[in-house]
């Protein structure tokens, strides 16, 4: 790579960085008002929901790492998917995988690879969250069968991660890179690893809100919000408009968890979450720089970071 096309490369991402940030800040100072006048959870309930999300968060990392199939940089795959969550913060809905693909490619993989792997990786957590949501239909007790009905159909989603079947929804890519896609396409292995850390990631979120939710509610049934989350988040995922799935979200967690009673309680635990991931996805960010600058023994493609 030449002095020039380095020095550019470095330009943008800082201006992705700040970019992100900024409008990281927006959505934060925005959620944090909407929770005002709220109950809000304790400190020993928030660092619980805390811990929770940022392993749910090295999961997900884990399954971008494993796309690729031991190619790469393992650290520098990772810290690519941390710092490309700052994208989804600015509007326009392209920007985390502008990141995701362009950092990723530092890690030593083609762009083909690193194209590719986003849409997989999105379908895989999409697949996995529609999984756990799906359990709403046997944990939802008080739900309507309509309702439940509809959170069943959540496991549709897992149907594009036959590989064969994946190649045909991902074949525009083709059109768009000329050649090297099929190749690119991870192995069926890598997509089964990808989907099992995506329900880990979605478990460790809905239990983070469960958490977050009975602190407030005590009356809040944890069984039932776990599922209830990832169907929300899943929806949200497909509200590509909406920044984050900023409102569509809670509009989820209304109709699944709360009575006319119960509400304000589930919007609180809702924004509560929101804030706590946003810190914990800055905490990630950090972590993967500091271990970047940490020399280690063995070559950093051979070992097991995420």
């Amino acid at each position: 790579m030449s002095a020039g096309r380095y020095r550019r490369g470095q330009i943008l991402r800082v201006l992705f960085g700040v970019a992100g940030l900024i409008f990281m800040g927006i959505v934060f100072r925005e959620t944090w008002d909407r929770s005002q006048g709220r109950v809000l959870p304790g400190w020993g309930y928030a660092i619980g929901a805390e811990a929770l999300i940022v392993a749910g968060m090295a999961g997900a990392s884990r399954g971008w790492v494993s796309l690729f199939d031991g190619q790469g940089s393992k650290k520098a795959l990772a810290e690519a998917f941390y710092t490309a969550q700052l994208g989804k913060y600015v509007p326009g809905a392209i920007w985390q995988a502008v990141g995701q693909v362009g950092m990723s490619r530092r890690a030593g993989v083609s762009l083909a690879q690193a194209t590719v792997a986003f849409p997989v990786h999105a379908l895989t957590w999409l697949a996995a969250g529609g999984t756990v949501g799906a359990a709403l239909a046997v944990l939802g007790f008080h739900l309507s069968v309509a309702v439940r009905l509809v959170a069943l159909l959540g496991l549709l989603l897992v149907l594009p991660l036959r590989r064969a079947w994946m190649l045909r929804v991902l074949g525009f890519l083709t059109r768009l890179l000329k050649r090297g896609t099929t190749e690119a396409l991870p192995s069926q292995g890598a997509i089964l690893r990808c989907y099992g850390w995506g329900i880990w990631t979605h478990l460790m979120s809905g239990a983070a809100f469960a958490l977050l939710a009975s602190s407030i509610n005590e009356g809040a049934s944890p069984a039932a919000a776990v599922p209830a989350f990832a169907l929300a988040w899943t929806i949200g995922f497909l509200a590509v408009p909406f920044p984050s799935g900023v409102g569509v979200r809670e509009l989820v967690l209304i109709a699944t968890l709360a009575s006319s009673s119960t509400a304000a309680p589930v919007i609180a635990a809702s924004l509560a979450q929101r804030l706590i991931t946003m810190v914990g996805e800055l905490a990630m960010i950090l972590f993967s720089r500091i271990r970047r600058w940490v020399p280690r023994s063995r070559d950093d493609g051979s070992s097991s970071s995420g």
